[in-house]
């Protein structure tokens, strides 16, 4: 199967929480040695809004979808770079006149 592009444009107020991995071990003296988890010890996630009408809202929710939440997609952040993203399970409200709200969080994946 081939990776799909994620290509609609979240509302403005998108927020990023990155994270970076770290191992560290403390000893006796008071010296603390620390260290990056892994080749990719920076994660980046995304709290992302969509306020669209029906027809986008359905459209962004089948493919949140198909992705459940483990399959990854190509996705451009702000002042980022392409790269993998995997998906919350979006949360939809009605907002009336055939307008509806999608939230859900991206978070970075990597390739093995």
């Amino acid at each position: 199967m081939a990776v799909e592009t994620f290509t609609w444009c979240a509302s403005l107020g998108a927020s990023s929480t990155p994270e970076y991995r770290n191992r560290s071990s403390k000893f006796g003296n008071g010296y603390e040695q620390v260290v990056g988890d892994g080749p990719n010890n920076k994660v980046d996630s995304w709290a992302l809004t969509f306020v669209v009408r029906e027809a986008v809202a359905l459209e962004i929710k089948d493919f949140l979808d198909r992705h459940a939440g483990f399959r990854s997609f190509f996705w451009t952040p702000p002042l980022g770079e392409m790269s993998f993203f995997r998906a919350s399970a979006p949360a939809v409200s009605a907002n009336g006149a055939g307008f509806y709200t999608l939230t859900s969080t991206f978070t970075q994946s990597f390739l093995p």
